[in-house]
């Protein structure tokens, strides 16, 4: 998928994942999660709790995965942010009246993410109520990724990256991953973001520069080898890129004018080019990235 595409699927389905700012009663919301989580911890085996290094998320073995609190319907507006069920592990899920938002293959495992219900937000985001993480074996569920009631973090998508492990992504408005979802052994356990990632067949490295701001990540990049690109075309004098290139920021492609914010900028490797998608004003930080494969 190319970098615009995640940013449609990352921003527009994963990272609206949120739990705060929706219009739904913040009265409601809690006490869902509370059931769905007490349900959750209720069925777990042995000792429950697996090893999580990710601030306000919990990873609890799992025997049974209860039924979401909600119907599993979604709006109109909403239905882009649905993922499909595409495995034994997303129609068990279904089946138990959560709605899917992403699947992903997690050693033998496969990794399913679900939500309750949506609610519509601004800039065309939709945020979620009662966000899990589900790894399965088969159809079977063996582990369980939630947020506590008042944690200030919402489960998001995830998403596969070179070398087995699978970013897990906010829930909340647009931002970083959180971390990444790995194996120990046969174990899933959660864990920080890794120094740099790897794309292109691990040919390309590119350090980690989530959440950075735009200048930060920059002087990160360039050290690890990272050429400034500039645009075909020169930005429009109105674009908000035009006022980053003559800041200095020549790789700085085009700005949104409106909503979030985002803004691409392209770097050049030896395995490739590098776009980087910002959102935000003072500062912007970095959301999300990607490697196009290519030698030269």
């Amino acid at each position: 998928m190319g970098i615009s595409g995640r940013v449609i699927a990352v921003v527009g389905a994963g990272l609206m994942l949120a739990a705060g700012g929706c219009s739904r009663g913040e009265a409601e919301k809690p006490e869902a999660e509370a059931k769905a989580a007490e349900s959750a911890e209720a069925t777990a085996p042995g000792p429950a709790r697996l090893e999580s290094a990710i601030p306000g998320m919990v990873l609890v073995a799992l025997a049974d995965l209860p039924r979401s609190p909600e119907t599993g319907a979604v709006d109109e507006y909403c239905d882009g942010h649905r993922g499909d069920a595409e495995s034994a592990a997303g129609r068990a899920v279904e089946g138990r009246g959560w709605i899917v938002t992403s699947e992903a293959p997690l050693g033998r495992y496969r990794v399913v993410s679900f939500v309750s219900g949506f609610d519509p937000a601004t800039s065309g985001i939709c945020t979620a109520r009662n966000g899990n993480i589900g790894v399965f074996d088969g159809d079977r569920p063996v582990a369980l990724a939630y947020a506590p009631s008042g944690s200030g973090t919402i489960p998001g998508r995830v998403e596969a990256i070179e070398g087995g492990a699978l970013l897990v992504w906010g829930g909340d408005y647009p931002g970083p991953p959180l971390g990444e979802l790995r194996l120990d052994g046969d174990r899933p356990r959660l864990t920080g973001l890794a120094a740099a990632q790897t794309f292109c067949d691990r040919t390309a490295t590119v350090p980690n520069v989530y959440g950075l701001s735009i200048e930060a990540a920059r002087t990160k990049l360039i050290a690890g080898g990272w050429r400034p690109l500039a645009p075909d075309e020169a930005p429009d004098p109105y674009d908000r890129a035009a006022e980053l290139a003559r800041n200095g920021m020549i790789e700085a492609q085009h700005c949104s004018g409106t909503g979030m914010g985002y803004c691409a900028l392209r770097y050049r490797g030896p395995d490739g080019v590098l776009e980087v998608t910002t959102a935000g004003d003072e500062p912007p930080l970095v959301l999300v990235y990607g490697v196009t494969c290519q030698k030269g």
